[in-house]
């Protein structure tokens, strides 16, 4: 392949070397162009396709769902120290590091992050699987830029080092319905790269504040006291359904309620109870989502006393009653 400055992925059928698909990725992949390029798997090969949207200089987005008739080993070659968040929505992914010969598995409902380390892979797909997945690809000065101005800590704190490059995390709640917002745009044209640009900025939002929920910034604290409060948020999380109080909370981590309720919003950017309400919420929406309970169920199971308080702070966060909200999603 010719390289260019737009090419950032090489790939070759390792089973066949002139493979009209892998050939038309790397075209796809070596465009130059500001616009929605879509390559069709070939007919005999399988169905689907890969979709390339370059939305501004320093964003790109990646869409692929399809199958294949026959198992394929696909090899590749990251090009460029740009970020990729790739998020598995299918039949889970398996591929491994050529210099390595370790493997990684993304499993739907997963997040991956590499970059910054040029990476040669092998990737094992299947026959008869639906892989289907989005790819976002972002400048690292952009986001440089973006954690500049927001104040936000930490995005590399997402990737890992030359022999591990793959930083990998379950998806949230949060994170799929902006990607389902991604797979569901009808807009055209300029409103949609501005459309879909806006909503690369909320998934990066979303991602650098789960991150800084999960590596505190400590801003000068004791060690003990940050390890006290880590464990604070691991007890929360483990009885959403019945959290203690704070004075509970409080003695079981050996720290003063001041101290505590002040170190927790100073680590994870939230107060003791406004955590315990969101991660609640998080869990309903998993439970709402799987279809196989009502709203009163999913609430109790959550930790929610009060149906019609679980509903005020559902609408809240999401916009709408649980019953609409799913009932319009589904």
């Amino acid at each position: 392949m010719s390289k260019n400055k737009a090419g950032w992925y090489e790939v070759v059928n390792m089973n066949a070397p002139n493979c009209c698909l892998t050939r038309g990725l790397n075209e796809l992949y070596g465009l130059q162009t500001f616009q929605q390029e879509k390559l069709q798997v070939p007919e005999p090969m399988g169905t689907g396709f890969w979709e390339r949207i370059q939305v501004s200089a320093s964003v790109e987005i990646l869409i692929c769902d399809m199958s294949f008739h026959e198992a394929m080993v696909i090899g590749s070659k990251e090009e460029d120290d740009h970020i990729k968040w790739s998020f598995c929505l299918g039949e889970p992914i398996e591929w491994m590091l050529k210099h390595s010969s370790q493997n990684y598995y993304l499993e739907s409902g997963e997040t991956s992050v590499f970059g910054r380390h040029l990476t040669s892979s092998i990737g094992y797909f299947q026959a008869n699987r639906q892989y289907r997945g989005i790819t976002i690809k972002q400048d690292p000065n952009y986001l440089n830029a973006l954690q500049g101005h927001s104040g936000a800590k930490g995005w590399h704190n997402y990737l890992g080092s030359a022999d591990t490059p793959f930083h990998k995390n379950t998806t949230s709640p949060a994170i799929n319905r902006t990607l389902l917002d991604i797979l569901r745009c009808d807009y055209e044209g300029g409103i949609r790269k501005m459309y879909l640009e806006g909503k690369v900025l909320e998934l990066t939002a979303i991602l650098l504040q789960e991150n800084a929920r999960e590596r505190p910034v400590s801003s000068g604290m004791s060690k003990t006291d940050i390890k006290a409060l880590m464990l604070a948020k691991e007890i929360l999380d483990r009885n959403l359904q019945s959290t203690p109080s704070i004075a509970e909370l409080s003695r079981q981590i050996c720290l003063n309620e001041f101290k505590l309720k002040k170190g927790f919003k100073q680590l994870y950017g939230a107060s003791v109870h406004a955590y315990v309400i969101d991660r609640r919420l998080e869990t309903a929406y998993r439970l709402l989502e799987s279809g196989s309970l009502n709203v009163t169920a999913a609430a109790e199971l959550s930790g929610f006393n009060k149906p019609s308080y679980f509903a005020e702070k559902f609408r809240r966060k999401y916009g709408a009653n649980p019953s609409r909200y799913f009932r319009e999603n589904c």
